[in-house]
């Protein structure tokens, strides 16, 4: 068992060291997903909430790889196969390298499991029905494909036909791409992918990774302040057209059983672990 308020003031202790560093770079974020739902509906995380996500644009994706994350603290260190070649995301994880936030999925996985915020790219792709679904589909097997190459993940996979073609992914598939590359090289080719395609790509973009929300790209340029737990960060201007495709009706509270955490195996908010010691938990 952990504290929720204690990790929730962890993640929101990120939160704010990347807004300093966004401030003085003049890079652009937004506040998104299940926090800017908490910033609207509740001036805070939403009460069950155990992570923060904020986006960027392509372009202030990137520039925050290439220069902000040289002016972050000591403590924080920004995981992408860019700086930690065994990263299993193809987005950006902050991490607070003196804290344990270890994920059934990531167990054995040779990373820093600290306390983390996510940071995702938002970036523009081809308008039309055919050519948007195309990307939507394609994106939803790279994540399938990206989550089996780790035994565990595949390992918590209850139905029986999404276990047949787990097992098939992570044995058959995923050995043949390390035999011809590896994991890191896999997930840097699709990321230079989306990249270009941002750069040919229409005023139209996906929100989410399995959720089939479209909307405009333009509909991030314009941003506003919102409260979050006594603090002001930089949200979409437009947060009610934003949160109607993510969530529909949001502020209706969802049921009792669907307010759920990320169900981490362990969380130490005081100490970090090596590898090794990570491996004993």
């Amino acid at each position: 068992m952990y504290d929720l308020k204690k990790l929730q003031k962890k993640e929101l202790e990120i939160l704010i060291e990347v807004h300093k560093v966004c401030e003085k770079l003049g890079i652009e974020y937004m506040i998104m997903y299940g926090t800017l739902l908490g910033a609207v509906r509740h001036k805070g995380f939403i009460p069950w909430d155990d992570d923060i996500d904020i986006c960027m644009t392509r372009e202030n994706y990137d520039r925050f790889l290439k220069e902000g994350v040289r002016y972050l603290p000591e403590n924080l260190k920004a995981q992408h196969v860019l700086f930690e070649k065994n990263a299993p995301n193809i987005f950006i994880k902050i991490r607070d390298v003196n804290t344990v936030f270890l994920q059934e999925e990531h167990v054995g996985l040779d990373i820093n499991h600290g306390i983390f915020i996510d940071i995702f790219p938002l970036e523009r792709i081809k308008m039309g029905r055919i050519s948007s679904k195309i990307e939507y589909y394609r994106r939803v097997v790279f994540n399938v494909i990206n989550s089996c190459f780790d035994w565990p993940y595949v390992k918590r996979i209850k139905k029986p036909i999404s276990v047949v073609i787990g097992y098939f992914i992570h044995f058959v598939i995923n050995k043949s791409i390390c035999l011809l590359s590896s994991r890191s090289d896999f997930i840097s080719k699709e990321d230079a992918r989306r990249k270009k395609l941002d750069l040919r790509g229409d005023d139209y973009c996906i929100m989410g990774t399995f959720n089939k929300a479209f909307c405009k790209h333009s509909l991030f340029r314009e941003r506003a302040l919102y409260d979050f737990e006594g603090y002001k960060f930089y949200g979409p201007k437009d947060y009610d057209k934003v949160l109607t495709y993510l969530f529909g009706d949001y502020m209706q509270l969802p049921p009792k059983e669907k307010r759920v955490t990320h169900k981490p195996l362990f969380v130490d908010i005081e100490h970090g672990y090596a590898g090794d010691e990570i491996t004993l938990l």
